[in-house]
């Protein structure tokens, strides 16, 4: 991931840039991996920094298929928030191991960005207890379609399409009537702005369209309840990956 000179968001400084990784390791900050335009991502943690060798080890996934994956692909972005402000940075992975046990290794960064909000971090919504969105819609069949949702931050969300019915939402659609449907949060109203149309290959090799979108005009009290939600996600996360529960 290349990252424009000029942005106001980057950090280069080497000090600064140590400072942060301490701080993602000492934190226990929960980090997600992903290969940009592959639908492939995990939750992971730092497990050790060391600036010396030049090289950062972070727990890897449960599942092989999805750590060679990881490993093969030319650069994985981390993203992870310290002290409510987003980091990101990208690299590739190596196998690795720590204290006994299968790691990833991925190079010290010589750039990164931090960004000062915190809805930009996005959390996975696990399979085993999906979200959706309805939304409501003269170009959908019927006027409405209920899309899950693959992914949700306090500034948006992306919507997996199966079935291709928003391949001709332009960037900067607004759909007025949605409504999202959160396991334990109940059902709220909202209207979302299309930020990005993405086409992904799946594991199977098969095509996937996604949709990400941001929240147009969202109410603080909906907004405090989707914060919630995340919280309460990001707390299950960290619960099953610390033996919890």
């Amino acid at each position: 991931m290349a990252f424009q000179e000029d942005d106001p968001c980057l950090v280069s400084q080497s000090l600064e840039i140590s400072s942060i990784l301490q701080g993602l390791l000492s934190q226990r900050v929960l980090v997600r991996l992903d290969i940009p335009g592959k639908a492939v991502s995990i939750i992971s943690t730092l497990l050790e920094v060391d600036a010396k060798a030049g090289t950062l080890l972070l727990d890897n996934a449960s599942e092989d298929q999805i750590n060679n994956q990881l490993l093969r692909a030319t650069a994985v972005r981390l993203q992870g928030t310290l002290d409510r402000v987003m980091i990101e940075f990208s690299g590739p992975l190596r196998p690795a191991m720590h204290e006994g046990k299968p790691a990833l290794s991925m190079a010290w960064p010589t750039q990164l960005r931090r960004i000062q909000r915190r809805e930009f971090f996005r959390v996975d919504i696990p399979a085993s207890n999906p979200a959706h969105c309805l939304i409501e819609h003269e170009s959908l069949p019927s006027g409405k379609a209920r899309f899950r949702i693959a992914d949700i931050s306090a500034g948006g969300l992306q919507l997996v399409d199966h079935d291709d019915l928003l391949t001709d939402a332009a960037v900067g659609t607004i759909f007025e009537e949605c409504t999202l449907e959160l396991p334990d949060a109940g059902e709220l109203d909202v209207a979302l702005r299309v930020l990005r149309s993405t086409h992904l290959t799946q594991d199977n090799g098969k095509p996937q369209h996604q949709l990400a979108c941001r929240y147009f005009n969202l109410p603080d009290n909906r907004q405090i309840t989707i914060q919630q939600y995340i919280g309460a996600l990001e707390r299950a996360v960290l619960a099953r990956r610390w033996g919890i529960e």
